[in-house]
């Protein structure tokens, strides 16, 4: 019992010793972002703000920096990106999966290929294409993209989710005179919360914090994401001075932060079921 206690102690420090130090970066952050400029340039770093000016320097941001359109960009393309993927990843595993489709392992092999290569290999052909297609600098290219680029490891945990499920169920329910299409939304659809949980949060993090394909992608105020914003803001920083920029990071990580929160009882049974799968 003893050596239990001292083991499940040295945990619990292990652990709060990380969490301090993940900690640390993020309150300096905003420590520094919450001074004025005058403040900044004068005092140490690790001062409290003289004056709290976190609000005002959030609206510098979104005026210099012009992130508002990139965080309605980023929030539409978040929202819908995943959502989309995650819907259409869920059909493609429960026909894999459940309906049992001829050849369907090579089917997930296929879909899955996608991500096997490094993603700054498609830059150069997307680019093109984009291009071609007039999808260049494009609402939909971008959010079409957006959907492609994160369907295939939606495919690969709901596949090894649904994998875990047990197959009278949908038995029962074909007895019961379900179809198909009425067994994916009322029997295996609210089974599968817990993961999509997971995988909105992911997904919809992944699509929130992209710059290289929003800069490669796009150009325009009205279609570029918010990390692209952002990175522009470095280029003006002479003008709006660290803490505006210091405000702007804090200002553009409080969406997934939230999100986080709102999800976190499913994220955590989600994370559970995809470690015992």
């Amino acid at each position: 019992m003893k050596r239990i206690r001292i083991g499940q102690w040295t945990t619990y420090i292990f652990i709060s010793l990380l969490a301090v130090f993940w900690a640390i970066p993020v309150i300096l952050v905003v420590m520094n972002a919450s001074k004025s400029l005058a403040d900044f340039s004068a005092g140490n770093i690790w001062a409290f703000p003289k004056t709290f000016q976190l609000g005002l320097n959030m609206m510098d941001a979104l005026r210099m920096g012009s992130l508002g359109n990139g965080l309605m960009n980023s929030l539409s393309y978040g929202v819908l990106g995943s959502g989309i993927a995650i819907f259409l990843a869920a059909m493609a595993a429960f026909g894999i999966v459940i309906l049992r489709l001829k050849g369907g392992f090579y089917w997930f092999l296929l879909i899955y290929s996608g991500t096997i290569f490094p993603f700054q290999m498609y830059l150069v052909p997307l680019f093109k294409g984009y291009q071609k297609l007039g999808l260049y600098d494009t609402f939909g290219g971008m959010l079409l993209f957006y959907i492609a680029i994160t369907i295939p490891f939606c495919v690969f945990l709901l596949r090894n989710y649904m994998t875990t499920l047990p197959y009278e169920i949908v038995e029962a329910a074909q007895l019961d005179g379900f179809h198909s299409f009425g067994i994916f939304t009322r029997i295996i659809g609210p089974l599968l919360l817990p993961p999509i949980s997971v995988l909105f949060l992911f997904q919809f993090t992944w699509i929130w914090n992209d710059l290289v394909f929003g800069m490669t992608l796009s150009r325009s105020e009205t279609v570029r994401p918010v990390m692209t914003g952002l990175a522009t803001m470095q280029g003006i920083y002479f003008r709006s001075g660290v803490t505006t920029l210091l405000a702007g990071i804090v200002l553009t990580s409080l969406p997934t932060v939230l999100l986080f929160f709102v999800l976190q009882r499913n994220f955590i049974k989600g994370m559970l079921l995809s470690v015992k799968s």
